[in-house]
């Protein structure tokens, strides 16, 4: 059977443009990616073997909330998770 690992990344744009303020990915800050743009994290992301399957817009604090899935892979020590950036 499948299975998978997640991360949430919360992401804070500038109110104009797509530059980003601050990003936290499962509650760790990434501050070399502040002022960069999201779809760039995005891009990165993706090549890391990360899917986007959701995303959540919190209105009353102007959060973005995105959810990312990919396949665990079990290395020969038997553990299935890699970094975010692995």
């Amino acid at each position: 059977m499948q299975k998978w690992e997640y991360i949430l990344v919360d992401a804070s744009p500038y109110p104009f443009g797509d530059k980003l303020i601050s990003i936290y990915i499962n509650g760790q800050e990434w501050r070399d990616w502040k002022d960069r743009e999201l779809h760039e994290l995005v891009n990165y992301l993706g090549n890391q073997g990360w899917e986007l399957v959701a995303i959540r817009h919190d209105s009353k604090n102007d959060n973005n909330y995105f959810i990312f899935k990919r396949p665990v892979v079990v290395h020969s020590n038997g553990r299935g998770s890699r970094g975010v950036g692995e």
